[in-house]
């Protein structure tokens, strides 16, 4: 059962009621428009909430906390969502019922004391854990360019939407955490509290009144004002494709591609989007896979992958630096064929298996589950995960094939070796 409650001015509670599970999970998230100018700091903030709060003040205390509710875990979470950055917490805890005792009471007034009562030092946030967890998001940022196919997508979509809220990353930049200091973080801190949206998901057996109750109660001393606004930008229609090349010292080249779709999850077409996906690129089944891949042998790897927020798809291939134009030519062409109505019922039905499965193993996943009804109720989706595999399990070839023809390339990027 799934319900979705307002509890308090701009903050609402999605409560999805399931006794298939031994522990139980909620989240707090702060909705805020996706910009570089407060990036950093939200993807910071919640790393230095958890390090104390005015009753636990270090990181020991807090644990011992945990501990006495059977190892409930309470962790940051920095999310985005096409347009949308949030910034919260996470709990996972064991269910009541499993104990003889309440667990979910306390963990959620932990959550609140965290969110509202942190150890402060002069009024504001403390300047050693600010420093500590500043050192920390810029060795979590700098990390990407060890990964480097992930450093390439992160290059396609900044390319991509560089004048678009979209290209921001979701920790920030560097140079951005850099600047933070305990003063701009805790004004920051205590604006984000007056002025977000909050999104609050709880999955576990308790019923929504009582979880309704115990949220509204742990955190009646919520500030609240007037709520700043979060949207997506509507995708542009593509003028000219952007094309993108880099040197690093890798040896094998990354293709990365961008493309444009006609719709995001908020429409009522989207499972056809995810099908046409499917078809395309993602899974051992797709044309990607069989034909660029196995078939040709043009790279070592290929796949697409959907941002439903956004309306976005990316594909990315690791490829031998001499294969960037050959390997972008036959991804078009595969794309082509979709568009063509080149659509096997072999590959259909594939492509069916592959996201029935990868949807009805998400149903058994809390995390996955708290992920999806956040996305609704940041579209404004009143659809469930079932909603979602009925539609799939009844997609036609020919919406397939339309979803295709709503997609336009508009960005390339290839990044090569020093001396290719």
């Amino acid at each position: 059962m799934i319900t979705r409650t307002k509890l308090l001015p701009g903050v609402y509670l999605t409560a999805i009621r399931t006794d298939k599970f031994k522990t139980g999970c909620f989240s707090v998230n702060l909705l805020r428009p996706l910009k570089r100018e407060e990036a950093a700091m939200n993807a910071l903030l919640p790393s230095v909430l958890l390090r104390g709060t005015v009753k636990h003040p270090d990181l020991r205390s807090m644990a011992l906390a945990l501990e006495q509710l059977y190892g409930t875990e309470l962790s940051s979470t920095i999310r985005k969502k096409g347009e949308v950055q949030t910034t919260g917490l996470f709990a996972d805890f064991i269910e009541d019922a499993l104990v003889g005792s309440e667990i979910l009471r306390p963990a959620v007034s932990l959550c609140a004391e965290v969110l509202l009562q942190p150890v402060l030092d002069g009024g504001v946030f403390r300047a050693d854990y600010v420093a500590q967890e500043k050192e920390n998001l810029c060795n979590a940022i700098r990390s990407a360019i060890n990964s480097k196919r992930t450093y390439a997508v992160l290059q396609t979509v900044k390319t991509m939407c560089a004048n678009e809220p979209y290209g921001v990353s979701r920790l920030g930049e560097v140079e951005d955490v850099e600047t933070i200091t305990t003063e701009s973080l805790y004004a920051h801190y205590r604006n984000i509290l007056e002025t977000s949206r909050i999104e609050i998901c709880y999955l576990g057996r308790q019923d929504e009144k009582t979880v309704a109750a115990l949220f509204t109660d742990a955190f009646a001393a919520l500030p609240r004002g007037s709520l700043t606004q979060i949207g997506i930008t509507p995708n542009a229609p593509v003028t000219q494709v952007r094309e993108k090349s880099e040197r690093l010292d890798v040896t094998q080249g990354k293709l990365c591609m961008g493309f444009r779709l006609a719709e995001t999850a908020a429409d009522d077409n989207w499972a056809a989007n995810l099908m046409m996906n499917t078809v395309f690129g993602s899974g051992v089944t797709s044309k990607l896979f069989l034909n660029v891949r196995e078939k040709l042998s043009l790279c070592y790897y290929a796949s697409s992958s959907l941002e439903k927020f956004k309306g976005v798809m990316l594909v990315d291939s690791g490829i031998e630096f001499g294969n960037a134009d050959v390997t972008r030519t036959e991804i078009l062409r595969q794309l082509d064929d979709c568009r063509s109505g080149a659509i096997t019922d072999e590959e259909m039905d594939s492509a069916r298996k592959h996201l029935l499965s990868v949807w009805r193993a998400a149903l058994d996943s809390p995390s996955q589950t708290d992920e999806y009804y956040l996305g609704c109720a940041i579209l404004g989706s009143t659809k469930t995960m079932t909603d979602v595999i009925a539609e799939l399990e009844t997609v036609t070839k020919e919406q397939t094939v339309a979803a295709a023809n709503g997609v336009t390339l508009d960005t390339v990027y290839f990044l090569k070796g020093l001396e290719a």
